[in-house]
Parts: C-alpha cells; structure tokens; sequence
C-alpha cells in the first residue's frame, strides 16, 4: 500500500504538476491522521472494555466478602444483645438481696454458670476486608466509578480499623470479673461443657456460693462498668452494620446496571 502511494507521487512529480501532488500529500496525511485516530479509539475501546471487565470482577468480590460482614455482625449483634440481657439479669438479682434467689442458684448450678459466662462475655464483629486490601494494595480503587461508593468503603474500613474505643477499658473489666469468681467457677461449670473439653462430671449440684456472690459490691460494680462499655459497642456495631447494608445496596444496583 504505502509502494502504491510513493509511485503516485513520483507520477505527479514527473508530470510537473505540483498542485495535484500538494492536494495528493495533503490527502493523504489526512488518510494517515484519520488512520491513527481510529487506532486510538479501538484502543481505547479495548482498554475501556478491560477495566469494566475488571470492575465487575472488584464489585463481585466485594460483594462476596461484604455479605460475609454483614452476616458476622448481625450473630455479633445477638450474641451482644444476649450477653447485655444476661448481665442485667445479674446485677438486678444482685440489687434485690433475695434469700430465696440464692437458695434457688445453689442448687441450679448450670443456670447459675450460664448466667456468669454470658454476663461476663465479650465480643466484637471482625469483618471480611479482603478485597478491599487487596484493591488498595493494586492501587486500583479508581477502577470503583462510583464516587459514592468509594467514600463509603473507605469510610467503613477508617472506622474498623480504628479499633473499639473500649476493647482495653473492657478487657481490664474482664480480667476484675474473672478474679472475682476464678475460685469457684470450675465447680460450677456444667456437664455439657465438662465433657465437650473431656473433664470428668460435676462431683456437686449443689453448693452455698451464691449469696456471697450476689453480694460482692467489687463484681457487680465491674459489671455495671463493662455493661455500659457494651452497649456503646453494641451500637457502634449496629452502626457498621448500616454500612455494610449500603455499601452491600450499592454493589448489588452497580452489578445490574453492568451486567444488564
């Protein structure tokens, strides 16, 4: 092709005429002008193509570990819910000083063991943050069009990996509470759990341990201290969980608007 060309411009040159071979040249740099423009464009078109190809596949793993979140939240949401219940269920028996209550968790040892390992639990969700750490990592988080959904994924990552204010404050409440009972609660601990860790049955179902328990200031004062901490943490959760649900919204329109 390019041959072709040359000899029709040493045609024109060896005829003398000099205006056609202008228009000719001219002609045919437009040709070649237009002919790189289109390059680009299919070019770009390819690269366009790649990178929706590839958001897809950043917004379906997000979605992938983001469902994971939102599930492991919500069983840390009851969990929490459960283990506040119990530890008011505790200091209100604690408040009231009743003789018969005591009597009835001498001899209902397993209720007894239930409420104090519930009451004086803690947890915290750990979400799934995969594929965000590894979009960062890329230096591909551009490749997420939607503005709106960037500044919530980094807002939601900025704020776990902030931490829980009270995780320290709350493990040195545990640690009060554990010295409070470590004397006693192997012997309360029920079968159930004996035989799940191969520990030999209760030897008691009964013993007097519950008055001086429900009368110690030192433990429930700890309690009612860690019991305030879980429910800022309870609500800092059901927050988190507001996010993954609109971080979760988000994706799933972006997949159909992509897909359909």
């Amino acid at each position: 092709m390019i041959k072709f060309f040359r000899k029709i411009r040493q045609n024109l040159l060896m005829e003398n005429k000099t205006g056609k071979y202008l228009k000719y040249a001219i002609g045919e740099i437009v040709l070649v002008v237009i002919g790189i423009l289109i390059a680009l464009q299919i070019n770009n078109w390819n690269e366009n193509r790649k990178a929706a190809n590839e958001e897809v596949n950043i917004l379906n793993a997000l979605y992938s570990d983001f469902k994971v979140s939102k599930e492991r939240i919500e069983e840390t949401i009851k969990i929490q819910s459960k283990v506040l219940n119990y530890s008011q269920i505790l200091i209100r028996i604690h408040e009231r000083q009743n003789i018969s209550e005591y009597q009835y968790f001498d001899t209902h040892l397993d209720s007894l063991s239930n409420l104090i390992g519930y009451g004086t639990a803690w947890y915290r969700a750990e979400p799934v943050t995969g594929a965000y750490n590894s979009l960062i990592s890329a230096g591909k988080i551009d490749l997420i069009k939607n503005k709106d959904l960037r500044q919530l994924l980094a807002q939601f990552i900025a704020d776990f990996e902030s931490g829980f204010e009270d995780q320290e404050t709350s493990m040195q409440f545990l640690a009060k509470l554990n010295n409070e009972t470590d004397h006693f609660i192997l012997k309360i601990a029920d079968n159930k759990t004996r035989k799940r860790y191969n520990y030999n049955s209760r030897k008691n179902d009964s013993l007097q341990i519950s008055e001086s328990f429900f009368k110690n200031d030192s433990y429930f004062g700890n309690l009612f201290l860690k019991s305030n901490d879980e429910r800022h943490r309870l609500e800092r959760q059901k927050q988190m969980l507001e996010q993954v649900n609109s971080i979760l919204n988000i994706i799933r329109q972006e997949l159909e608007n992509k897909l359909s």
